[in-house]
């Protein structure tokens, strides 16, 4: 009866060692990389791409100036919370903000850097490609 115990306890005592660890880990990096609401900006680009998959880069262009200007009044906000994942998104949003204001614009690279930039939004972590 006592190796039961004992071949219970050897195979309990990793497996809450291991749940233990994943849970601090899964929490700890959930406090370093929350930028707080992004769902806003991804509206505004989400608008842009829309606009841009009609192949009209004049609205898309303008529309991406609403982003551009939320982006930087939240700067003072959110680059605290975590500068590196608020500067992989704001690379991305400068890639999209240059390919729409070109004077003859892509729409391939807009398309690319648009999809770049909801990436980004969706996982600041991850910088954009």
């Amino acid at each position: 009866m006592r190796q039961i115990f004992l071949a219970i306890a050897l195979i309990i005592a990793p497996v809450a060692a291991f749940t233990a660890f994943e849970l601090y880990a899964n929490n700890a990096s959930t406090k370093t990389t929350d930028l707080g609401d992004l769902s806003s900006f991804k509206t505004i680009v989400a608008d842009v791409q829309a606009l841009a998959a009609k192949d009209d880069l004049t609205s898309a262009a303008k529309r991406i100036t609403d982003y551009e200007t939320a982006w930087d009044q939240a700067e003072s906000a959110i680059r605290p919370l975590n500068p590196n994942d608020w500067n992989n998104i704001d690379a991305a949003s400068d890639a999209a903000l240059k390919a729409l204001r070109q004077s003859t614009r892509s729409a391939d690279n807009v398309n690319k850097t648009l999809a770049a930039l909801m990436a980004v939004l969706n996982h600041p972590a991850q910088p954009s490609q």
